[in-house]
């Protein structure tokens, strides 16, 4: 299979889960807005936010293995090292942030007014459940390292098809007959099981006996380390992006305006998740194509899909200005919703046209075992979108977070562009002097 076959095939397959996880979204956000009422599903939303952030505290180490696992000069045995070490570091993770789940929340639930919505054995019992979908979670990022290193995308959505109909579609379905967020947490976490158990059938077929079980090996270790810490500021930087304007707002305005703003920021991201998915399948292929003879079609490829991307940026911005706001009320059929987010929204637009353009460009620099300017440039966004959040919110609530965020990335995605194609052409004319 050529590398536009294997790439399309992949990409095909994401896109698949993803689309299905967006329609699904789309007909469940509003039942459980009816359901559980604008206040309550502001806590709803702000709460499962906590399991996606504690998701990010891999270190790193998710894609390390993946690049590892995928590169070409990869022995049996540090395959097995390398599977072994990553168990046994995730699952040791796993049990730390389960536990660190319950502390943060039981604080969080004290201080935030945004828990007078909620009684106090809901909050405790979905707090208890929230832990542990965060610690099946976490060993199930580890289990999904592997298909994805074989590119094997069709099993690595397994999780997209039951986490994904869980918190969407079943989701909905249950907040129908029982509106309680602590039996919706319930639900979910029953799915990530089911997910874990699928994996654990998967890497078997790879892994048999002794090769399966967690095992630290150091000098593994510490080369999963040095890759790791070097793209995992990247990544924590790219959660708190996502999911600071929940506790600024909370903080700050209400629960309402969470609502207000999650609910346009959802759409932007899955509109972004998109060019993500192609990243997602780029991603191990890049770092199999660093070969002197190939990586001139790694060029032209990212080439290509960054001037696509761009077009489709400039049609969602042209969307959302002319039928956003007939949209959201067709979708959400609630005005107080609506006349709140909307703005919301076409600020994002502009902001979901830059953003779209780095999913490619950061996997790039992570095949180039360059993951530390990914990084810093995911630090530099976030910390100025904080900053400016801070000053923005007080004065224009959940529009000033939206500000806030296009003001950051019209500085940021230029620079990282350029300091991209940089890397490429000095790494092809590295490989063009080697024999």
């Amino acid at each position: 299979m050529s590398i536009k076959e294997s790439l399309i095939k992949n990409t095909g397959f994401n896109l698949a889960g993803y689309f299905y996880l967006l329609i699904a979204s789309f007909f469940s956000v509003p039942i459980l807005l009816n359901n559980l009422g604008r206040d309550v599903f502001g806590v709803y939303i702000f709460l499962i936010s906590i399991v996606s952030l504690s998701a990010v505290f891999d270190f790193g180490l998710s894609n390390a293995v993946v690049r590892k696992l995928s590169l070409p000069g990869t022995t049996g045995e540090e395959r097995i090292k390398t599977w072994k070490t990553s168990f046994a570091i995730f699952i040791t993770l796993a049990l730390i942030l389960s536990a660190g789940v319950i502390v943060l929340l039981q604080y969080l639930s004290q201080v935030m007014p945004i828990f007078a919505h909620l009684d106090r054995n809901t909050i405790n019992l979905s707090i208890l459940v929230l832990s542990g979908i965060a610690f099946i979670n976490h060993v199930n990022i580890h289990l999904l390292n592997l298909p994805q290193s074989e590119q094997r995308f069709d099993i690595f959505n397994s999780k997209t098809l039951l986490v994904g109909t869980a918190n969407t579609i079943i989701s909905a379905t249950v907040s129908g007959f029982y509106p309680n967020i602590a039996v919706l947490y319930a639900t979910q976490l029953l799915f990530h099981l089911l997910t874990l158990v699928y994996m654990i059938s998967y890497s078997l077929k790879f892994f048999h006996g002794s090769d399966f079980s967690p095992s630290y090996d150091r000098v593994i270790g510490k080369e999963l380390f040095s890759f790791g810490l070097r793209n995992f500021i990247g990544t924590l930087a790219g959660q708190v992006e996502n999911q600071f304007s929940n506790f600024i707002l909370g903080a700050l305005v209400s629960a309402r305006a969470i609502t207000a703003f999650s609910i346009p920021q959802s759409i932007v991201a899955k509109g972004a998740g998109v060019v993500s998915q192609f990243a997602q399948a780029f991603f191990p292929l890049s770092a199999s194509l660093l070969e002197k003879d190939r990586i001139k079609k790694l060029r032209s490829l990212v080439l290509g899909v960054e001037g696509l991307t761009l077009m489709g940026g400039i049609l969602a911005v042209v969307l959302s200005h002319t039928t956003g706001q007939p949209f959201l009320m067709w979708w959400l059929k609630d005005s107080i919703v609506v006349e709140t987010a909307f703005p919301v929204l076409k600020i994002l637009s502009f902001y979901f046209l830059l953003v779209s353009l780095t999913p490619v460009p950061t996997a790039l620099l992570q095949g180039l075992n360059k993951p530390q300017i990914p990084s810093f440039f995911g630090v530099l966004t976030v910390t100025v979108e904080i900053a400016l959040s801070l000053f923005l919110v007080p004065l224009y609530g959940a529009v000033g977070v939206a500000y806030s965020f296009l003001l950051s990335v019209c500085v940021t995605v230029p620079t990282i562009l350029i300091v991209t194609w940089v890397q490429l052409d000095r790494e092809i004319r590295k490989l063009a002097l080697l024999q």
